[in-house]
């Protein structure tokens, strides 16, 4: 029986920690819901530069002030907003990670932005070998 106490324990243990891993971002984010869209951008072929336009948008409880960075290179800032829904023109060379950050550069949210080819980063290896004894 008391083998049986400890493996129940233990199974509601592992069940909560998605839980308390969700509400832990929550707190983190001060609440602030952050989006860019598209989040991929297809380029012909690998290593090709990708321009695209996408729509930055996030909601705050209360209005604050906040900067969009793509990298360490500022983008736009707001002043005292709640709410924010702009287009902004992306130019990037590898995958790249979008951050908000707030008046004392602490960061409030961050996406990431993949480029994807749409033809192959290498060609597929051959499984047997192109001659033969037989």
């Amino acid at each position: 029986m008391r083998c049986n106490s400890w493996a129940i324990l233990l199974i509601l243990s592992f069940a909560t920690l998605p839980a308390l891993a969700a509400d832990e971002n929550a707190e983190n984010t001060g609440g602030v819901e952050f989006s860019i869209k598209p989040l991929v951008c297809i380029v012909k072929k690998p290593g090709d530069a990708c321009s695209m336009t996408a729509t930055v948008s996030w909601q705050a409880p209360k209005a604050i002030n906040s900067c969009l960075y793509q990298g360490i290179t500022k983008v736009a800032c707001w002043l005292k907003q709640k709410t924010i829904k702009a287009v902004i023109e992306i130019n990037i060379e590898e995958n790249m990670v979008y951050t908000l950050k707030d008046d004392n550069h602490h960061i409030i949210a961050k996406q990431l932005i993949t480029i994807n080819s749409s033809l192959a980063k290498k060609y597929r290896r051959r499984l047997r070998s192109g001659w033969s004894l037989f």
